[in-house]
């Protein structure tokens, strides 16, 4: 009785409004779930290339096919139920958008595309439904905190090339997903093949919220004007449980490098984070927190599969990754270890995963006296000159033994320049963040025309909490400042 009622609806609308393409194809949906294969197909026609941009292809009568064609249409109309509850969950929020003037009396009555809300609610199996609609819900209850307090959320990062961003997001968050956590969908903004992890707040796309209620129902809500013809929905929940997010997310990549530099070094994995957080020499990692202790051991888990692909650095299997920690999902972002990547050209520092670009810093250079190369971390101490404020600056780290270093400067004005004698100076506050994200033994290239100009740092910046001794008073450091 409510498919019918949704024709009914759907024909008085398409009367009053003969030009609402979207309205024509939610109608031929609506006949499509009926059988009636033949209105359907007169529907999907009017609806032009609403058609085309949902179902990916030009409707095989649109050209005047022969009756075959037809045939074959009704014969071939079976889709897998994921997608159809995709496809069905994105008109919803369609609808809602284009239903002004709609008669009174109706659903969605005197909404105009402008005020109309940028929500939708769907049932386990992908059917819209009202509020109060049965069915199991798609993913399942898991109020449990994190360690560090955040709500679960899963997150999925919309691969660049998509053809259809809302409808992969969907997707994956409606059932890619096993818990009913808060689930978001962002778009990194990307430059000459790389993407800024710091652009994903500006990239929401949207998020797939469990029902409050035991009715199996998720709520989705928009969050870019350009994927729906609304008013965005109110985001501010959806970005503070990202920032949490962010925050954990990065703190899995530092962790599995550092796991992976450490076997690398010493032939062993570690047995607990302790052996990674050590006094100088030692200092794998800069210090602890909360959260490194709860991800420790599936990260070590997931760097010991690692080792065992033919290609270790291309990362890991996803599902033995962070979707463990990602509501089952994974979240598509690279698992490679984190790098460092100096450009000469346009004096900037990248820490880098895969692809994807964690922070990009203005840095001071040596002009031809820095080498270019590939080199690793070989050495971190904190105050090299025995306090924070001398030429090296409150941190230091040596590349590959050798008298270069990437370290602080009390000559500020120099970043940006090419005054040093070969080494990389850093601003204090960036550098000491950089010190904090990067393990010992972790690769550094430097080259020349490899990074995008964009500065990229939040205002927050990435700290651990300090446990351990890292500094080294015994010796006189003689880097080429």
């Amino acid at each position: 009785m409510e498919e019918q009622a949704d024709i009914e609806y759907l024909k008085q609308y398409v009367r009053l409004h003969p030009d609402n393409r979207m309205a024509w194809y939610l109608l031929g949906r609506a006949y499509m779930q009926q059988g009636k294969e033949a209105k359907a197909n007169y529907c999907f026609l009017q609806a032009g290339d609403i058609y085309e941009a949902y179902e990916r292809k030009r409707h095989p009568l649109a050209d005047a096919a022969p009756r075959e064609a037809l045939e074959q249409w009704n014969r071939g109309r079976r889709r897998r139920l994921a997608k159809r509850a995709v496809l069905l969950a994105v008109m919803l929020i369609g609808l809602v958008a284009v239903t002004p003037g709609a008669p009174d009396g109706h659903r969605g009555a005197e909404r105009t595309a402008a005020d109309a809300p940028a929500a939708a609610t769907v049932g386990s199996t992908g059917q819209p439904v009202r509020s109060g609609g049965g069915g199991e819900p798609a993913v399942r209850p898991d109020d449990r905190p994190a360690a560090d307090g955040s709500r679960p959320v899963a997150v999925h990062v919309v691969e660049p090339a998509a053809g259809s961003p809302v409808g992969e997001a969907l997707e994956a968050l409606l059932y890619g997903t096993r818990l009913p956590v808060h689930g978001i969908a962002i778009r990194l903004a990307q430059r000459d093949g790389w993407r800024f992890w710091n652009s994903a707040a500006d990239g929401l796309l949207l998020a797939v919220e469990r029902s409050d209620s035991d009715a199996g129902e998720a709520v989705i809500r928009m969050f870019d004007p350009e994927a729906c013809v609304c008013t965005p929905a109110d985001a501010s929940e959806s970005l503070g449980l990202l920032e949490a997010w962010s925050e954990r997310r990065e703190q899995w990549w530092v962790l599995r490098s550092a796991i992976r530099r450490y076997a690398e070094s010493t032939g062993e994995w570690p047995a607990s984070l302790d052996d990674l957080v050590r006094p100088y020499p030692d200092n794998w990692l800069a210090g602890d927190s909360p959260v490194l202790r709860e991800l420790f051991a599936p990260a070590a888990e997931a760097e010991r599969k690692a080792s065992l692909r033919p290609s270790p650095e291309a990362g890991m299997p996803a599902e033995g990754g962070f979707a463990a920690w990602n509501a089952g999902t994974p979240d598509g972002l690279p698992e490679a270890p984190l790098e460092i990547i100096v450009d000469k050209a346009n004096h900037r520092l990248a820490l880098v995963s895969g692809n994807v670009i964690l922070r990009n810093y203005e840095i001071g250079l040596g002009g031809d006296r820095t080498p270019e190369g590939v080199f690793v971390i070989s050495e971190k101490v904190k105050n090299p000159n025995g306090r924070e404020d001398g030429e090296f600056g409150s941190r230091g780290m040596t590349l590959s033994d050798t008298d270069y270093a990437i370290h602080g400067t009390n000559e500020p004005d120099s970043i940006g320049r090419d005054e040093s004698l070969g080494c990389i100076r850093m601003a204090k506050e960036d550098l000491e963040e950089l010190y904090d994200m990067t393990p010992l033994g972790t690769r550094v290239t430097i080259a020349s025309g490899v990074l995008p100009d964009e500065i990229s740092a939040p205002a927050e910046r990435f700290r651990l909490e300090a446990t351990q001794d890292e500094t080294n008073p015994g010796k006189v450091y003689r880097w080429l400042t």
